[in-house]
């Protein structure tokens, strides 16, 4: 441990022995608190957080904690009842906060995470003294005790807090909805950008009273951060091969329907995804006899265990690109799957289309690459894996409840990765796998893989998001918070008894698709095609002009950087330099059709 970082520790520790346990204490009970204050809170609560105000308004007071003035200042201080200790130094909360805030040499903090908010003397003296200096564009709270955000909403007027845009609270949720709150709250005004500006800051009695809780809040934080580069793309070579794979497969999106013309054709109805998990050698026997009352929705590796066991679903999901995933779908008769439709997204390899004997659907994923093809076949925000993207569909299908089984995303208790008879076998994940655990469906903890743990989160946002009933029938595996669990027997006997014959509603929605939207989409494709290879050349010459003037300057420039007293000498030059340069760029913005759509995922990924 470095000198600096001790002699910062010190600093806090010495803070937080100022708090030590009080054993003759004279404690107000607040009873006579300001009721105005409250209210105006609350008033502002009702208006930006109506589920919290009506949290906090049914919850019991345990009077665990009291609002006081103790010390020489009589200032309003947290007094722990069950830990006998004041949250603040008794000799000053704003001073205390001072100190602590000093201590966490906060340096360019855009995004301020605070783990804990006490009596919000740490958001007042932040504003006041810290906001600005750090260029602090976005304030998120997160207080995991209802009762201690009360106390503070007694206290202090924060209605200037609560209303205003820049910033967010997240009080008393548990570690499920914990999660999926930070990840929307860094989806929105696209906050994801400041992940390498984010800074967290504490009091030292937050963590005294949470440490649990608020280390694995930070955690979460960083688990939200990097599903959402997942989501946007974290490799250039990977955008290009979704693209490479996309031209590869135009005449099948062209040749093809989309799940855009079975939309909400489900509506009310009940769907069972069906993923590989250990978990579907309990309950893939019950799903014999039901083709006719329920949408059975498959990942691709699930299609063999189906396909082997008499059971036909009626579409099958499939996204990954690479060569792997192509003999999950290779080898039926062609009466084997004559009725099942392959929903894939067709950034897949073109060679599992060839493999593949039964009918298509298009499915798109939210790419800008599907929208510049300008081909209208239905686009989908599918996240990492062929279980989402299974949900996903009969959500688009307007199914509910959902059903899932298979969907474990985590080992058997025996140590198997998936089902019997899958295609690469019962254990597919090598030794030396990074493993951690995580809550089961059983109540007990279970062990997962960190990708498999991307897809747990990326699942429990597909739940947030959709309005339906999402039932967990796997019987075994990680809990997708936001899921009712319950037996796949017992939701058959709820929810799946009404015959409705799914397979011939989709082949009559899919009758929509004529023979002329196959011409008429090729030649726009083909026009397409010619006008973006014109584009590319002429973004091509641009960025080759760009570099040239970015040569011509750059040991100009660089000698600045050197030695700043040169940047006086072109001073005056400096506004046509980059005028010069930048032109390059904006040149190609001007064909964002292009540039944007077709291109730029790469480059951004």
């Amino acid at each position: 441990m470095g000198k600096k970082t001790k002699k910062q520790n010190r600093k806090v520790n010495k803070a937080v022995d100022n708090n030590r346990p009080v054993r003759l204490v004279r404690v107000d009970t607040n009873k006579n608190a300001d009721n105005s204050i409250y209210h105006a809170n609350m008033q502002a609560l009702k208006i930006h957080y109506p589920e919290l105000a009506v949290k906090i308004e049914r919850t019991p007071r345990k009077n665990r904690f009291v609002v006081s003035k103790p010390g020489p200042q009589a200032t309003f201080n947290l007094y722990s009842r069950e830990g006998n200790f004041y949250y603040y130094n008794i000799d000053g909360p704003m001073e205390d906060v001072s100190t602590q805030m000093k201590a966490l040499n906060l340096k360019n903090a855009r995004l301020a995470i605070f783990l804990g908010m006490g009596l919000g003397y740490e958001l007042m003296y932040y504003v006041q003294n810290e906001s600005k200096k750090q260029n602090t564009s976005s304030i998120l709270v997160i207080e995991k005790d209802l009762e201690i955000f009360r106390a503070a909403i007694e206290t202090f007027d924060l209605t200037g807090f609560i209303g205003h845009p820049q910033f967010k609270l997240i009080v008393g949720l548990e570690e499920g909805d914990l999660y999926t709150s930070i990840r929307e709250y860094l989806n929105e005004n696209n906050r994801y950008f400041l992940l390498k500006a984010l800074k967290f800051i504490y009091h030292p009695s937050s963590l005294r009273l949470n440490k649990d809780y608020y280390i694995r809040a930070i955690q979460l934080v960083k688990d939200a951060g990097s599903q959402q580069i997942l989501h946007f793309g974290n490799d250039p070579y990977d955008s290009l091969i979704g693209i490479e794979n996309m031209l590869a497969n135009l005449d099948e999106i062209i040749s093809n329907p989309g799940i855009n013309l079975l939309y909400n054709r489900f509506a009310g109805k009940p769907a069972v995804v069906v993923a590989t998990g250990p978990s579907l050698n309990k309950n893939k026997h019950l799903l014999k006899g039901l083709e006719n009352k329920a949408l059975i929705v498959a990942a691709d590796a699930s299609l063999r265990v189906l396909i082997n066991m008499g059971v036909k679903p009626h579409l099958v999901t499939s996204l990954e690109r690479v060569m792997p995933t192509v003999k999950l779908l290779g080898g039926f008769g062609k009466q084997e799957v004559e009725d099942v439709y392959l929903a894939a997204c067709p950034v897949v390899r073109n060679e599992m289309y060839q493999a593949y004997p039964g009918p298509r659907i298009i499915v798109y994923r939210d790419f800008d690459h599907f929208k510049w093809l300008g081909i209208d076949r239905g686009i989908l925000k599918i996240q990492l894996s062929a279980g989402n993207m299974a949900f996903k569909v009969a959500e688009a299908l307007g199914c509910d409840p959902i059903i899932l089984i298979g969907q474990d995303l985590a080992f058997s208790r025996d140590g198997r990765s998936h089902a019997n008879d899958t295609t690469y076998g019962e254990k597919q994940i090598k030794p030396g796998a990074h493993v951690l655990t995580v809550p089961g469906n059983d109540g007990q903890p279970i062990e997962t893989t960190s990708t498999w743990y991307l897809f747990l989160r990326a699942y429990e946002m597909d739940v947030l998001n959709y309005s339906g009933t999402c039932i967990n029938a796997t019987e075994g595996g990680a809990y997708v918070t936001g899921t009712t669990i319950m037996p796949f027997e017992e939701a058959i006997d709820k929810h799946i008894q009404e015959e409705f014959y799914p397979q011939d509603t989709i082949r009559e929605s899919l009758t929509a698709f004529t023979p002329q939207d196959v011409e008429e989409d090729l030649q726009q494709v083909m026009k397409l095609t010619a006008d973006t290879i014109e584009d590319l050349e002429q973004i091509i010459e641009n960025c080759r002009q760009g570099i040239n003037s970015y040569e011509k300057y750059k040991d100009e420039l660089e000698s600045c950087l050197n030695n700043p007293e040169n940047i006086r000498i072109i001073r005056k030059k400096l506004t046509a330099i980059e005028h010069e340069i930048m032109d390059y760029k904006e040149k190609c913005r001007q064909l964002h059709h292009t540039f944007q759509l077709f291109f730029a995922h790469v480059f951004q990924s």
